[in-house]
């Protein structure tokens, strides 16, 4: 068996739990691959944002998807 590309797609809890939404994020997903009628030969790995950093200077909490940097 060979290793198949894995591509990360960051969501937010309110995105996961919605199809619409979620199909809308796939379509768009593929098109920037490439390749907007399929993802065969990858693996979509949807990850729930579960993570947060908080700004130092005004204290708002914000999901962390992929390094939020400040």
């Amino acid at each position: 068996m060979h290793d198949v590309p894995r591509v990360k797609i960051y969501v937010t809890r309110d995105m996961a739990f919605n199809l619409k939404q979620m199909n809308q994020i796939t379509a768009n997903v593929l098109k920037k691959l490439g390749c907007e009628g399929c993802h065969s030969g990858r693996f979509l790995d949807f990850q729930m944002v579960e993570d947060f950093v908080v700004d130092p200077k005004t204290f708002d909490v914000h999901e962390a998807a992929g390094g939020v940097r400040f």
